[in-house]
């Protein structure tokens, strides 16, 4: 009887555990084995665990690559303005070496049209020799090994939490699929909100020596200009996203101004000798930069600045070339001059 029973109970088990495991595959909401069967949506809300499945499974031929400044982008404003089929590959605080590794993975065996690559200046700053991915994301996710996969397929929270988000995004809420990753909605922009996130620093440091900047942002470029010239088909946008002035005015004070003028200037310098590089540079747009209620702090603007850039690259304004670039950052230069001069005539009215 007892042994009968056991055997009762371990068959059970385990038909429960393939079938919770059938269920994972089925909707795969991490999009680990195939893009989702229709009527399902895209839904995509956690980057670290479904950027990678995405870039490996989905039909597309073009990439919007960047940090949490690039979230806030709707897919199909790329893809109507340069008809083109988009997704996103994106690190919060991510470094080029790590938006490399995805940037690799989606051109394995893949065509790639264009590239939308949003270069942040702290992250060609970054640690050029970072391993990617580390501890801090899924690995089962991405390292191809069958056998790790038990830690998906068997996850009571992608039972229990993922599928079931899934269904209701896709049939209750309506889910626009080009706002993945995007947060805008939740957040608010204003000049009270911007100003208090930033504590402005009170001494101004002395600046950070070239030989401790200059090796580190060469190395980030090196990747960037292997990756363009690796794929001389391939069309890279790269756009400098516009950091507020708070960001410039804590960029002088902390000593890494000369650090970040010279991550701009170096990379477009040597990018802008290929063919296949468009260049856009945002960041000395006063209409923009000082206009605190588009921010909700020093970094992160509206995603209506995000249609903006959009909208203005597919005029081809804002284009910087090996012509103007030096004019442009000269402007940069002087605009953070004003910043310092005027900084509290231009945050007055603020508690």
């Amino acid at each position: 009887m007892y042994e009968k029973f056991l055997k009762r109970f371990f068959g059970m088990t385990a038909a429960l555990l393939v079938f919770a495991a059938g269920l994972v595959v089925l909707f795969d909401p991490f999009f680990h084995y195939h893009g989702p069967f229709p009527p399902l949506k895209k839904v995509l809300t956690k980057k670290e665990y479904q950027c990678i499945g995405s870039i490996r499974n989905f039909q597309y031929d073009s990439i919007i690559a960047g940090s949490s400044t690039a979230e806030n982008f709707n897919n199909r404003w790329f893809d109507e303005t340069f008809k083109a089929v988009s997704i996103k590959a994106i690190k919060s605080s991510g470094t080029t070496a790590q938006l490399d590794y995805y940037l690799r993975e989606a051109f394995r065996g893949r065509d790639i049209r264009n590239v939308f690559y949003s270069l942040d200046l702290f992250a060609l700053s970054g640690d050029p020799g970072e391993e990617f991915p580390d501890e801090s994301m899924p690995l089962y996710l991405y390292d191809r090994n069958p056998f790790t996969d038990v830690s998906y397929v068997l996850n009571k929270d992608v039972i229990f939490e993922d599928i079931p988000y899934m269904l209701a995004e896709t049939f209750l809420d309506d889910y626009d699929e080009g706002t993945s990753y995007g947060w805008a909605r939740y957040k608010v922009f204003a000049k009270e909100e911007a100003l208090g996130h930033y504590e402005r620093p009170e001494n101004v440091k002395e600046s950070v020596r070239e030989e401790e900047y200059k090796p580190l942002v060469d190395a980030n470029v090196d990747i960037l200009e292997e990756m363009v010239a690796a794929s001389p088909e391939t069309v890279f946008y790269f756009f400098y996203p516009p950091y507020s002035m708070l960001w410039w005015d804590n960029m002088d004070k902390s000593g890494m101004l000369e650090q970040s003028m010279y991550a701009a200037r170096a990379s477009m310098e040597r990018l802008l000798c290929y063919e296949n590089v468009r260049m856009y540079y945002f960041q000395n747009d006063e209409s923009i930069i000082l206009d605190l209620d588009l921010y909700m702090d020093p970094v992160h603007f509206s995603d209506e600045i995000n249609h903006y850039m959009v909208e203005e690259m597919g005029k081809d304004h804002y284009r910087v070339t090996l012509d103007n670039y030096q004019d442009e950052l000269d402007k940069m230069d002087r605009l953070v001059e004003r910043i310092e001069a005027d900084y509290d005539v231009l945050t007055e009215g603020t508690p």
